[in-house]
């Protein structure tokens, strides 16, 4: 688990918009780097409503949200889509950032295993 102070391991991962994103590229900015198990699931689409509803907050403090789930980018469009996300979600399928930032639950609910946390991560 990173500790505060940490630099924050690079990725590349793509949108639901199907576009590469960078970590490294966002050098230089405010990141908030959210993990979350599922899309269209009611806790995490609560939250990350509230998330799009307080982003000028975010952008107050010249922050960047970039949300990270196990869920493959056709998923997160239509989710994307549905809510009206204003900041990227970005796709971890292959569960390789996840794995980096040890945001993985050995097992999730109903036995389903590799989902990432919900957890919060500046850089």
């Amino acid at each position: 688990m990173l500790q505060p102070g940490d630099k924050a391991p690079d990725f590349a991962l793509r949108s639901s918009d199907k576009s590469l994103v960078k970590l490294s590229e966002q050098r230089g900015q405010n990141v908030v780097l959210l993990f979350f198990p599922f899309a269209f699931t009611g806790v995490c689409t609560k939250e990350l409503c509230q998330m799009r509803d307080s982003i000028a907050d975010y952008e107050k403090l010249d922050a960047r949200i970039l949300a990270v789930s196990v869920d493959s980018p056709y998923s997160l469009a239509k989710w994307k889509a549905e809510q009206g996300f204003n900041f990227p979600l970005l796709s971890d399928f292959n569960k390789t950032v996840s794995k980096k930032y040890d945001t993985i639950y050995k097992e999730f609910g109903m036995g389903l295993k590799g989902v990432s946390k919900k957890i919060g991560v500046c850089d």
